[in-house]
This record gives structure tokens, sequence and C-alpha cells, in this order.
């Protein structure tokens, strides 16, 4: 019986998350290093934005800040840009701040310490990827990084910049 129970909380690691692509990102604040609430509508507006989920105890989380990293700075441009989200628990929170100095994450970072923004987006395993358009809407949903995501990510971004442009000629009137 133990055995079963088990398998099932495996399992449930692996299950796609309960929030899906083509849906509104659902509200919640984040806490930047120095304290101060965020909402997300503060964090996304200006282009596609990636919350990165990660924790200074989750090695794989580690792994994939370089490729971010490249990541970003290939879509920079095209205002996209990684918001780097710490679910260390408040007892390992304090932790955060040296461990981003330490090792040189250049992304914004929050904290989500209750992991609010991390249920509510349907996080059950770090690292954990949400793509956003410009407009709110959930264009991705990963854990972990993968190379695919890489290509992925770029179409989305690309086809959230035609629509921003496609809008700003209907604003204009063209």
């Amino acid at each position: 019986m133990r055995r079963i129970g088990l398998l099932a909380l495996a399992l449930g690691l692996f299950v796609l998350p309960a929030l899906a692509a083509d849906q509104q990102v659902p509200s919640f604040s984040l806490e930047d290093l120095e304290g101060t609430p965020h909402a997300v509508s503060e964090l996304i507006g200006d282009g596609p934005v990636l919350f990165n989920f990660w924790a200074t105890w989750c090695k794989p989380c580690l792994a994939e800040q370089p490729k971010l990293k490249e990541f970003q700075a290939k879509w920079a441009d095209r205002g996209f840009r990684v918001v780097s989200v710490s679910i260390d628990d408040p007892r390992t929170a304090k932790q955060v701040r040296p461990f981003v100095h330490r090792h040189k994450i250049e992304f914004p970072v929050y904290l989500d310490s209750n992991q609010e923004a991390y249920r509510k987006l349907g996080g059950r395993a770090v690292p954990f990827n949400v793509l956003v358009g410009s407009d709110g809407t959930i264009l991705s949903v990963s854990m972990g990084y993968k190379d695919k995501d890489a290509e992925t990510w770029g179409e989305m971004i690309e086809a959230d910049q035609a629509a921003r442009e496609a809008a700003a000629g209907e604003e204009k009137g063209e």
C-alpha cells in the first residue's frame, strides 16, 4: 500500500500543471529582495515575461540559469525578460540574496516564500517556467528547461510582438 502511495506522489510531480496556456495569469504578488510587494500586473506589459521559479537547494535550477541568460539576451530587443522567483520557504529565504550574488543571477529576483504564485500557476516541481504574453495571457507552462522550450518560446515571443504591433497599428487607424 505504501508503494502505491509513493508511486502516486511521484507521478503527481510529472502531471501537467492545472493551469494551461491561453488563460489569463491569475492575480498574485511577489516581494522583491527588499521586502516590497509587487503585483503581477506590475511585472508584465511591455513584452513577454518568463517567470522562472527556483530554489536555492535545487541544482537543476542553477544549471538552467546560463541558458535563460542567453535566451533573454537573444530576445531582449523584443521586450522579453526573465523574472526570477525563489520559492524558498521563510526558513531558507534569508539565503536567497547571498545565493543570487554568489551565482551572479542577473535577472530581477522576487520571493514567493508562501508559494502562492507558484501554486496558482500550477507549480509542482522546480525549476518551473511560465511564459506570459504582454497582454497577461499564459503562453507556456513547463517544468524545467529543455532546449526545445527555447525554440517554442521564441516563436511565442515573435507572435506576441506581432500582436502588439497589430494592436498599435489599429490604435493609429492604419
